[in-house]
């Protein structure tokens, strides 16, 4: 996909419809836009298609003082997806974390009494779900509304961008049915690149934009000069605070915030175990080695580099299976920068314990006085605590011979 320039979020959105032109006149297809910017290109998405349109609320998590440096990002259900290397590599607490959340999780409840106007949301529940947002950087709100959305069991997934760095459109493929992305800017720098007008959309043009669309008439009686995007709700729609029968999903309800408590201590009960975990495994490569806490990049560079260097051996169904059973916080360490479409890298032992050399920066392995097998072990071991015992036999059976001693 080469370079392109839109004029607006609207062309971006026309852009895109035609690349989605297959879902057109599909039984059950949705689509969603990320408020703000992914609601124009939504919108001119679900006209083309003859589609209802929604809004689905996922909020960036800034760091302190950086807000433009996204750690994560939270959404609807108390999901929250945290951006690994920013959080280690920046010190940041679980408190530090724990607050900005509180903080974004009410103003996406205010941002949802405001564009829905007491609408229900569409049922989602076994429908084609298209998400769309005006670009992606790191893609921290998007894999945030994708896991949500999959608590909602749909028929599928698609994520639609008009633009995107190809490395990010490679690991949301691996998590969803589809990735579209009209185009994939080398080198990539911002999202605004992509545009000739990337003025930002406001929560007035975003609510008129639903509004258009709930007053649309039936998919395939209307057309963007008529009116907009249809929109209308469809049977089987349910009123508010019913839209799921997943029990770990929860709508916002009364403005005193109890629904947000509940989905706060849900959410955060799922976060501090996770997080509690990973801190565990990186203190005990600490620990080893005598490294400051002040230095986890350090510890985090370590478990980085063995989990890719193991990943890397694997097949996909391998690498899945391995995944499912690390805690989810080391998952996000373990998939990061993976390619699904890369062939397994055959290695011994030996080979293995030289690709983990080659890897480490030199200031890592002049601490650990060259010693890469003892750090190996180390990174094993401590990840081993995390893992049940079962599960980790389990793992073990399934990785190739040649590095099940590396397991042991």
């Amino acid at each position: 996909m080469a370079d392109r320039l839109f004029q607006d979020r609207r062309d971006a959105g026309r852009v895109l419809a035609g690349l989605l032109g297959h879902y057109r006149g599909r039984p059950g297809v949705v689509v969603l836009g990320l408020p703000r910017g992914g609601v124009p290109v939504a919108y001119e998405i679900a006209g083309a298609l003859a589609a209802p349109l929604d809004v689905f609320l996922v909020h960036k998590l800034g760091v302190p003082h950086h807000e433009e440096l996204a750690m994560g990002a939270i959404a609807g259900g108390g999901v929250m997806v945290l951006n690994d290397d920013v959080v280690w590599s920046r010190g940041l607490s679980q408190e530090t974390i724990r607050k900005a959340a509180e903080r974004e999780r009410r103003a996406l409840l205010r941002r949802e009494r405001l564009y829905r106007d007491a609408r229900p949301m569409a049922e989602l529940t076994g429908r084609v779900v298209i998400v769309v947002d005006d670009g992606l950087a790191t893609g921290a709100s998007m894999r945030a509304a994708i896991e949500a959305l999959g608590r909602l069991r749909p028929a599928m997934i698609v994520v639609a961008v008009p633009a995107a760095p190809a490395s990010t459109c490679r690991e949301l493929a691996a998590l969803v049915d589809e990735v579209v992305c009209a185009s994939t800017p080398t080198p990539f720098f911002a999202v605004g690149q992509s545009y000739v007008d990337f003025t930002q959309t406001g929560d007035a043009e975003v609510r008129d934009l639903l509004r258009a669309a709930s007053r649309a008439g039936p998919p395939g009686t209307g057309s963007r000069d008529a009116g907009g995007p249809p929109g209308e709700r469809l049977p089987g729609d349910r009123p508010e605070g019913e839209r799921s029968r997943a029990p770990s999903v929860h709508r916002p309800s009364d403005a005193g915030g109890k629904e947000m408590s509940g989905m706060a201590e849900t959410g955060f009960a799922t976060f501090d175990t996770t997080v509690n975990k990973t801190n565990h495994v990186l203190r005990a490569i600490e620990e080893a080695y005598g490294w400051p806490k002040g230095l986890r990049h350090r510890s985090y560079t370590a478990l980085r580099v063995v989990l890719h260097t193991l990943r890397d051996r694997l097949t996909v169904d391998e690498v899945a299976h391995l995944g499912s059973q690390l805690p989810m916080l080391t998952r996000g360490i373990y998939y990061g920068s993976w390619n699904p479409r890369r062939a397994p890298v055959r290695m011994n032992a030996g080979e293995f314990m030289a690709r983990v050399r080659s890897t480490l920066p030199a200031k890592i392995l002049e601490e650990i006085d060259g010693d890469v097998e003892r750090l190996v072990h180390t990174v094993v071991h401590a990840l081993r605590e995390q893992v049940d015992e079962g599960a980790w036999e389990d793992i073990k059976s399934i990785v190739p011979k040649d590095l099940a001693a590396v397991l042991a």
